[in-house]
């Protein structure tokens, strides 16, 4: 889905206070009648840079992004006490009241979809008027598990990089990184070469926030996201 030309959308962007720091948000067609669009990008971590396309959808309604705290356009934090699930959906609400989104649809990608869930289920909202998951992780470990099913269909080399290394925890190793690539050309990107806003989003990724809050590697669940279960 290609994105709008900026000529052809009333942008606005800003930055908003909420707990811990500032986030910086774009609206694509601020000026559309339809229910707002709010738009919850994966990592944790990684910006909004990827989900840009969604432009697209702003000739009918606002589409809202911000970059979560602590990484890309917003502050970055410092130590881990404000990397909880907690309080980046207590964040989701503060965006809506702060932009003025009393009606909404929520959109979440990978963890934005964990995030979208946990919101609605912790801070039992009005005006969310519906959700869209797209590659939902609702269960770090099921998901987890589901990833090791793809990883046993990788060609024998890449499977044993990525097994062996994870069992030494050199997850820096050229070897592993290079077993990743093969694993995310199916998995989580068939396009070739990889757009634009998909890279800018890999250079702009919070590796410290990301690492803490999941673990070393995407194949890597941590401690910090939820592991089990639902993650409410």
């Amino acid at each position: 889905m290609p994105e709008l030309p900026a000529a052809a959308l009333y942008e606005k962007t800003g930055t908003i206070p909420v707990s811990g720091g500032n986030v910086w948000y774009r609206i694509c067609g601020a000026d559309r009648p339809g229910t707002p669009l709010l738009v919850l990008h994966g990592g944790p971590g990684a910006p909004h840079d990827y989900l840009t396309p969604l432009a697209a959808l702003a000739d009918t309604r606002p589409v809202v992004f911000y970059d979560q705290l602590g990484c890309g356009n917003s502050d970055k934090v410092s130590g881990t006490s404000l990397l909880t699930v907690e309080r980046f959906a207590e964040e989701v609400g503060e965006v809506r009241a702060s932009l003025g989104l009393e009606k909404v649809f929520l959109l979440g990608q990978s963890w934005g979809c964990m995030l979208a869930v946990d919101y609605l289920l912790t801070q039992k909202p009005t005006g969310v008027q519906g959700q869209v998951l797209s590659g939902p992780c609702l269960s770090a470990s099921r998901w987890g598990a589901d990833q090791r099913a793809h990883v046993d269909q990788l060609p024998e080399t890449s499977r044993r990089a990525i097994l062996d290394n994870e069992a030494a925890r050199t997850y820096d190793a050229p070897e592993y990184q290079d077993a990743l690539m093969e694993y995310y050309r199916p998995h989580v990107c068939r396009l070739d070469p990889w757009p634009d806003v998909l890279l800018r989003t890999c250079d702009r990724l919070a590796a410290d926030v990301y690492r803490y809050m999941w673990g070393p590697s995407l194949l890597s669940p941590g401690r910090s996201v939820r592991t089990t279960g639902w993650p409410g």
